[in-house]
């Protein structure tokens, strides 16, 4: 029995069996001893050096069932068609019930600005973009929002956002001198309040409008 699961040839670090049901995309020196950690620098020794940007992924449909994307989605995909062919790869090779991880810088704070390969900048709506359910109900309020899930088929559930917060803010909150929506408030009108975005993705396979899509999307 073959136990392999990459199908492609010329990548480092061939040793994937069926055990490896989580994946760690852009891991550097950041390992996961439960995931397959992937990175496109060897200098980092991942079990497999791929180029995310490079689709199809040499992995099974529905294969994983958890994708940890810790401060790299940000790096990839310049080309808005070149992201979306990422989040599809993401899509079609997690299973039913996986769950993602995303953390990304927060984009009104320096640390984004400070590197010079962050492309883009993404929050948590711009992962709801590809919830089926959100997207419905943007066509029956006849809103105005990218409806992505429904235009390629994914269906991506937002079920908890958190935020990792600047010195001063931390010290703020933890002593309750700032609630949740005045927090809210400062987030989306200051610069520098939280470094980064905790993003707690849930994939739902088909997707709950997949009937709708086949309907009405051609």
């Amino acid at each position: 029995m073959n136990n392999t699961i990459v199908k492609s040839s010329g990548m480092l670090g061939f040793n994937m069996t069926p055990e490896h049901k989580k994946l760690n995309m852009g891991c550097g020196f950041k390992k996961l001893n439960d995931h397959w950690n992937v990175d496109v620098e060897s200098v980092c020794n991942p079990d497999q050096v791929l180029d995310f940007e490079v689709t199809p992924w040499p992995y099974e449909d529905n294969f994983f069932e958890k994708i940890t994307a810790d401060n790299v989605l940000e790096h990839l995909g310049q080309d808005p068609k070149v992201f979306t062919k990422i989040l599809k790869e993401m899509y079609r090779v997690s299973k039913d019930g996986a769950e993602w991880y995303i953390n990304v810088p927060h984009h009104r704070c320096d640390l984004f600005w400070d590197d010079y390969t962050h492309v883009r900048a993404l929050s948590a709506k711009t992962f709801k973009m590809f919830d089926q359910k959100v997207n419905m109900d943007s066509i029956e309020r006849n809103l105005s929002d990218s409806t992505f899930g429904l235009y390629h088929n994914i269906d991506l559930e937002v079920y908890d956002v958190t935020y990792n917060m600047v010195g001063y803010w931390l010290q703020q909150k933890e002593a309750g001198m700032l609630g949740a929506a005045q927090l809210d408030i400062n987030l989306n009108t200051m610069s520098n309040v939280a470094e980064s975005v905790n993003i707690f993705i849930r994939v739902h396979k088909p997707g709950r409008y997949s009937d709708w899509v086949s309907n009405n999307i051609k």
